[in-house]
């Protein structure tokens, strides 16, 4: 099912800078640059970290050559008998170990570089330029797909129909520490720029395929699409909120 169309002509990017900003908010510590191994369709990605030491908000971004992906976990102040969730050494492990990246331990920095203060508010991020990428190109019937800690994306131009059908799958390491139902907003997309009706949301067990198809899509149509879930988690007997946001940025060829 899709949504009635919006008759605000919204740049993709800026969406998707919104979104990322709003889970990144709440960060105070660096966010460095590093390569990661290549993804299914062969070309490498990268990760930026964004972790205040001290701090209950730890936020990944992954970036690969068709996607970029960001994972917030943001910790309950208190624990389920009440008392203050306080993070050991280890907990910051087990959470480096699910993000990806080091978080550095407690009232230690985790980068050697000054850090740099993440943005004050949404608007302020939202007027930074985007990362010069071009779309990767997607073959009709071929199904490419793009990995990364977070989960996987794949996706098909089906030509024959006018239709991109994509699916979505959350990563094993990330479904382990996922205690309930992921709330999934829809994936909101645009081919050449103009916003498309935005498919269904649901609510679903984690173990479950997001799928969706968008419709129209021709030869040469540049396609961008994004989705946003929203999860508990509990990792390591600390309790909290996740939230995992992607977007990909896709060419139709035939």
């Amino acid at each position: 099912m899709n949504e009635g169309n919006s008759n605000v002509r919204l740049s993709w990017r800026t969406s998707a800078v919104a979104v990322c900003t709003a889970l990144t908010l709440a960060t105070a510590g660096a966010a460095t640059a590093r390569t990661g191994p290549a993804d299914r369709a062969g070309a490498p990605h990268r990760t930026d970290r964004a972790a205040p030491p001290g701090g209950r908000t730890f936020v990944a971004r992954t970036a690969t050559a068709a996607t970029e992906t960001t994972l917030r976990l943001t910790l309950d102040a208190t624990g389920p008998g009440g008392g203050t969730q306080k993070l050991s050494t280890a907990d910051l492990e087990r959470i480096s170990a699910l993000l990806g990246v080091p978080v550095g331990k407690p009232g230690r920095s985790s980068d050697a570089a000054a850090p740099t203060a993440a943005p004050a508010t949404a608007a302020a991020a939202a007027r930074q330029p985007a990362a010069k990428k071009g779309p990767a190109t997607l073959r009709c019937d071929k199904n490419p797909s793009w990995s990364d800690a977070r989960g996987t994306l794949s996706a098909r131009f089906n030509c024959h129909h006018s239709t991109i059908n994509w699916g979505y799958r959350i990563s094993a390491k990330l479904r382990a520490v996922i205690t309930g139902k992921v709330t999934e907003q829809g994936v909101s997309w645009w081919s050449n720029g103009r916003r498309k009706p935005r498919n269904a949301g649901h609510v679903v067990g984690k173990s479950y395929h997001f799928h969706g198809t968008l419709k129209p899509v021709r030869h040469g149509d540049h396609v961008q699409f994004q989705d946003h879930m929203t999860f508990r988690v509990n990792i390591g007997g600390r309790t909290g909120t996740g939230s995992l946001a992607w977007a990909a940025d896709v060419r139709a060829k035939k």
